[in-house]
Formats: structure tokens, sequence, C-alpha cells
């Protein structure tokens, strides 16, 4: 009988014992959570970066779309200033030989000998220029006309298609209009434009410097 006792002793103590060996809740060790915080630290690292990196490139594109912006802006200023001075030349030159030549009806051979070659530098260029549909059509249709009805009233006067007195007043007409209507529409543009980029704080030519 006391042998039992002894037993169950014995088996209640390693029992007790089991128990407090084994814990209750399992605790992680300082390794374990130095090495969790170092991981978390690189990941927010990694994911602010890329935010960083993400912000920069969008930046660095509005400004880039910016510049290029501003930049056919001023190219297109230049353009219209361009061709400004190319059709006042041009219809200087058209009114002289209208008033020497043809309304004062000169023979045949000297209106085709002084008949002035025009230029058409700015206005041959225009078609490859990629800022040239910016400009507004009706200051692009105006100058067309110009050109195509003085050829034409020009070479009619030549084939005597037209009399020559006839086809002097016409050009004078051209002429006329040219001065009063596309010249000054043509310039207020070109001025329009270059207000519009010093209200946004670039001068014209500044873009050219950098």
């Amino acid at each position: 009988m006391a042998n039992d006792r002894s037993s169950d002793q014995s088996q209640e103590s390693a029992s007790n014992s089991q128990i407090e060996k084994t814990p209750l809740v399992k605790k992680l060790d300082n390794q374990e959570l130095k090495n969790t915080g170092f991981w978390l630290s690189q990941l927010f690292m990694i994911i602010s970066t890329i935010v960083g990196v993400y912000l920069a490139a969008q930046s660095g594109l509005e400004q880039a779309l910016t510049f290029d912006a501003y930049s056919k802006m001023e190219d297109n200023y230049y353009l219209r200033q361009s061709l400004h001075a190319e059709l006042a030349d041009n219809a200087d030159a058209i009114e002289a030989y209208a008033d020497e030549f043809l309304i004062r009806s000169r023979p045949l051979q000297e209106i085709k000998n002084f008949r002035p070659p025009l230029d058409r530098y700015v206005w041959e260029t225009m078609k490859y220029n990629p800022t040239t549909l910016e400009t507004p059509s009706s200051l692009i249709t105006q100058a067309r006309r110009f050109y195509s009805h003085s050829d034409n009233l020009m070479d009619r006067a030549e084939q005597r298609a037209l009399g020559a007195n006839y086809a002097g007043k016409q050009l004078k007409k051209l002429v006329k209009k040219l001065r009063e209507q596309t010249l000054p529409d043509l310039k207020h543009s070109a001025e329009q434009l270059k207000k519009e980029l010093s209200e946004k704080g670039v001068e014209i030519g500044s873009l050219k410097e950098t």
C-alpha cells in the first residue's frame, strides 16, 4: 500500500514538473524580432524609393511637355513674323511692277522681262514646318490666295488674256487688301503669341538660349 502511494506521488510530481516546463504562450526570441524589423524597414525603404522615382518621373515628364509646348509657340511666332515680312516685300514688288509696267501698258516684252520674281522661301518652308498648322487657318488661306491670285493675274497679262492695265489695277487691289487685312491680322496673331508666352513667364528668344 505504501509503495502504491509512493508511486502515485512520484507520478504526480513528474506530471507537475512537465506542466511547468511547457510554456502556455510561445515567446519569440530577440533575434527573430530583430530580423522582422529589419525586413520591414527594407520593405518600407523600397516602397518609398519606388514612389519617389515615380513622382520624379512624372514631374520630369510634365516639365518636358511644358517646354515642348512653349518651344513650339516660340517657333510659330518666328514663322508668322517671317511670313509677314515676306508678304510685305512681295506686295511692294508687285505694286511697283503694276504701276510701272502694267497700268502704263508697256510693251509685252518689257512686261515679261520685268515681272518680279516673288520670294517664297518662307511660304515653301512652311510646308515642312511642324508648327505651320498651329497658325490660324484663316491667315494661311489669305496668304495662299494672295500668291495664287497675283500669279494668275501676271500670267494672264503676259498671255494677253487680260489687258495689262486691267491686270495692273487688279493687282493693286490685291495688294491693298493684303496690307489692310492679312498683314495686320498676321502681325496681331504673332503679338498675341508673344503675349501668351510672356504671361507664362517666357520671353521670346529665352528658350533658344537654354
